[in-house]
């Protein structure tokens, strides 16, 4: 069912709840947009960092996702999630194992490795892979768990 913002202006706060998480297991993902990209300092080391960020739009499950818990869930069309990749701006070493599992990531998308990084960029748009849902705890509040795109293969 369709809802509008202002549809729901009248609910009470304690009435809002948050919606289930889709049942972990293997989908497949489309990359729905050209990718995000932004800089940050990690409050931890200081260090800076740039991240980019795939949004991944859910297709269809794999047969290990439990038939039950999707059942329960709902239709996972079009369920969006993300795939970040931080590039450590101070550590030669970091950064570069950052672009191998971004060039492997356009590998499992069916990207032409002898284009560049740029043109990788652009031509994954709509691009499609194999991916494992996962769940993980927030660390600070126990009882909120993000759904998180883990390991990609090719289709």
């Amino acid at each position: 069912m369709a809802m509008k913002f202002t549809d729901a202006l009248d609910r009470k706060m304690e009435d809002v709840k948050r919606p289930p998480n889709p049942p972990v297991g293997h989908y497949t993902w489309q990359v729905k947009k050209h990718p995000d990209t932004d800089s940050f300092e990690s409050k931890n080391s200081g260090k800076t960092f740039d991240r980019l960020e795939f949004s991944m739009a859910c297709v269809a499950p794999s047969d290990d996702v439990d038939p039950d818990d999707l059942a329960e869930y709902g239709d996972v069309t079009g369920f969006l999630t993300r795939k970040s990749f931080l590039f450590d701006n101070e550590d030669e070493q970091a950064f570069e194992r950052s672009m191998y599992n971004l060039k492997r990531f356009f590998e499992h998308l069916g990207v032409d490795e002898s284009l560049s990084v740029s043109e990788a960029l652009a031509a994954c748009i709509g691009a499609q892979c194999l991916g494992e849902l996962k769940h993980r705890p927030d660390p600070n509040d126990p009882e909120v768990v993000y759904a998180e795109l883990g390991r990609t293969a090719a289709l």
